[in-house]
């Protein structure tokens, strides 16, 4: 199955639908959103009417009260991670705390004091919660997490040695990730940032990914 990846709209209704066209013309499958859509209620019309899995952003989790009716309960059950298979779909990180499993308990969670850094780190800018975020796909066993929140299109690899030794590496300037099997001789965790569609920081084009599961291959798009 080929999954069009996508985060961090911010309004940005144009950009939605620029990616939601390019990406047909690639023969995906399925959508799946990554959190962030800011407070234009068509977008939140739109990804309810499409069917689209969404995962929970920083403005989902502020901007809740603002949401009425049904849209406020769809959004409020919103995870704050996906599972599928060798995935984890996220926002921030899939090192997420069971306390903030949907959008509504991770309002509460943020009401306790905890702070939202906390909740929402930027992988690319913080090496510890970069490490604790592979730690979770080790202690879940999953091969891969795919997030936004950082505006950045970025991957990491991490790998073990036979000696055990573990390296991590960025996988900046790549436009497609081969996922290796697990093994001592090739990286055998990711972390995948899909850039932002609606407002990136790395470039004037918005960007997501391509992801076919069944080949292990990732492309890393932009909007052209």
């Amino acid at each position: 199955m080929r999954i069009a990846i996508f985060s961090d709209l911010h309004d940005n209704l144009d950009a939605f639908y620029s990616l939601l066209d390019e990406a047909t013309t690639h023969r995906v499958d399925r959508f799946i959103y990554l959190g962030d859509v800011g407070r234009d209620i068509r977008i939140f019309q739109q990804l309810q009417a499409r069917q689209i899995p969404c995962t929970f952003g920083n403005w989902e989790v502020s901007g809740l009260r603002y949401l009425h009716g049904v849209l406020n309960e769809w959004v409020a059950d919103w995870p704050g991670t996906i599972r599928q298979g060798e995935a984890i779909y996220c926002h921030a990180t899939p090192d997420m705390p069971l306390e903030a499993a949907t959008t509504r308990t991770a309002v509460q969670y943020i009401q306790r004091g905890v702070g939202w850094m906390s909740l929402f780190p930027r992988l690319h800018l913080n090496e510890e919660a970069r490490w604790q975020a592979f730690a979770a796909l080790e202690a879940q066993d999953v091969r891969t997490a795919f997030h936004g929140h950082t505006h950045v299109q970025l991957a990491w690899a991490w790998a073990i040695s036979e000696s055990g030794t573990r390296r991590l590496r960025s996988l900046a300037g790549v436009d497609t990730i081969e996922l290796s099997p697990g093994n001592p001789q090739q990286p055998n965790r990711y972390l995948i940032g899909v850039g932002s569609a609606g407002q990136p920081n790395d470039g004037n084009h918005g960007k997501y990914v391509i992801y076919d599961d069944s080949l292990g291959v990732v492309e890393l798009r932009s909007l052209k």
